[in-house]
């Protein structure tokens, strides 16, 4: 048995065999390279028991020789793949699975069974290019380019995968070498393997588009109690980073808006685990905050494209009023065009910086995990009082700002979205730690106070566009006067209510 260490990555574009051999000579870095062509075909029941139980089985053809693997439960986080695989040489084209240990079936598990009902769902096949590494410290890894394709009956789907698998030594030469090539390739972290891309196919699963329109958040990072300060950032960092690839992998499968959202508010929840836990940090470590604000910085023309995609379809809530001015609608696309296409975010995404980014996060999680064992004991009770303070200080902050509002005003209650979202922000990473029912209530009319002044938005964006017109239609001026004057009494009914919750962490 032996246990993959591997960073994978998805590559775009061209000529990648010629850059990698001659960034690592240009660079001086010991390697000898092969070429081979791998034909593998993955096995399991027709009920999925392998899959069920997080077991992948495959066999693997290359020239005459023949290998079964089977791969048993492991970790994934930020692209880095972690798993124990067994191997046994075998003769024929279907699996034995007798031939490996006993062990590793889990209770339930009927191995007769299993190996009668398997059955063949899908092949990857795929030329492997391999560079066998040496650095100056001894550390040995090794880097694939497969390039071919998955298959399943008549649907298939291109491979183009770069994996860095530590052979000998320190998982920190995986890192110098991704490093050195985010500078020359276009490169996104795999965080699915080729056999769980092949079941997805099999089953042909869609890529499904969630609507953004629904501010609620359904989950929270922080739920153990007994963990510590320091655990609940640890697993915060794992969590996030996961949630953000998956994020950006739903944004390149659909190139639409609401996955864009999604990328950027995976960013924000990062980073505000930044600023919470800062005290925790040392300056090396918050450095990454940097880094994380200017791509949020990038990306901050999202929120306002939302609105004007909501103002210009035909079936936006405010379509059929703003018809009456086909300038308005004219005004409108012109704005919507002058935010970046799908291409340029797609660079933005494979980019040598954002990458580094996402590996920095990777690199702190791991070195943060090998160090838990030696955190001084801080007492089950110490995340508990850390939540309640910064909650206090997150509420105090905005209940203070909405209670100073003299009068009712557009423009006043917009500049409260930002102070409004750090808020719910900090509710994300450590409103899980307290009672549901008294979470949930206290936290409805500040989410539905976030809606309305979203809302509110929209329609501050139609007056600015009204304002550039030579001759707005009076029409159209009276109604978002209105709109907006509605919708002013109904944030104030609501922020009353909002103010007057009781605090749920002080229960």
């Amino acid at each position: 048995m032996t246990t993959e260490i591997e960073l994978k990555y998805l590559v775009l574009g061209d000529n990648t065999i010629e850059k990698i051999t001659n960034t690592l000579s240009r660079e001086n870095i010991h390697f000898s390279y092969q070429e081979k062509q791998l034909a593998n075909c993955y096995f399991d029941t027709p009920e999925l028991n392998l899959r069920q139980h997080d077991m992948g089985l495959r066999v693997r053809r290359s020239n005459s020789h023949t290998e079964q693997t089977i791969k048993t439960a492991g970790q994934v986080v930020g692209g880095l793949h972690s798993r124990p695989e067994y191997n046994v040489n075998i003769e024929s084209d279907l699996p034995i699975l007798t031939l490996f240990p006993d062990e590793i079936w889990q209770p339930g598990q009927s191995v007769a069974n299993i190996q009668q009902a398997l059955v063949a769902l899908f092949n990857t096949d795929f030329k492997r290019c391999t560079w066998l590494i040496t650095d100056v410290n001894g550390n040995v890894v090794e880097l694939a380019y497969d390039q071919g394709e998955i298959a399943s009956s008549d649907k298939t789907e291109t491979i183009h995968e770069l994996e860095f698998e530590l052979v000998q030594g320190d998982t920190t030469a995986l890192f110098n070498l991704a490093s050195l090539l985010f500078q020359e390739l276009a490169l996104r972290p795999g965080i699915k393997s080729k056999a769980a891309r092949g079941y997805a196919l099999w089953r042909s699963e869609p890529l499904t588009e969630q609507s953004t329109k629904q501010v609620q958040q359904t989950s929270y990072i922080c739920e153990n109690r007994s963990s510590s300060i320091s655990q609940a950032f640890t697993y915060g960092l794992g969590h996030g980073l996961t949630l953000l690839q998956k994020s950006i992998e739903g944004y390149l499968g659909t190139q639409t808006l609401d996955e864009l959202v999604k990328v950027k508010a995976n960013l924000a929840v990062i980073r505000h685990g930044f600023w919470l836990f800062a005290d925790y940090l040392s300056e090396e470590e918050l450095l990454i905050r940097n880094e994380l604000s200017h791509f949020i910085h990038l990306l901050a023309w999202v929120d306002n494209a939302i609105h004007l995609r909501e103002l210009t379809n035909k079936t936006g809530n405010y379509r059929k009023k703003l018809d009456f001015s086909k300038q308005l609608i004219t005004q409108l696309k012109i704005e919507k065009r002058r935010f970046p296409n799908s291409e340029d975010i797609s660079q933005l995404l494979h980019s040598s910086r954002f990458n580094q980014l996402q590996l920095s996060i990777l690199q702190l999680y791991l070195l943060r995990n090998e160090n838990k064992s030696v955190e001084a004991n801080e007492g089950s009770d110490t995340l508990i009082k850390f939540a309640q303070e910064k909650i206090q200080l997150s509420l105090s902050e905005i209940s203070t700002q909405m209670k100073n509002m003299a009068s009712s005003h557009c423009q006043r209650y917009i500049a409260q979205s930002k102070p409004l979202y750090r808020s719910s922000l900090t509710g994300t990473w450590l409103a899980g730690l307290f009672n549901n029912e008294l979470r949930d209530k206290f936290r409805r009319p500040w989410l539905d106070l976030q809606q309305g002044i979203s809302e509110l938005q929209s329609l501050w964006i139609i007056q600015l566009q009204l304002e550039k017109l030579s001759e707005p239609p009076k029409k159209i001026v009276q109604w978002q006067q209105s709109k907006v004057e509605g919708l002013l009494i109904a944030l104030d009914n609501t922020k009353a209510i909002a103010i007057a919750m009781p605090p749920y962490w002080l229960e």
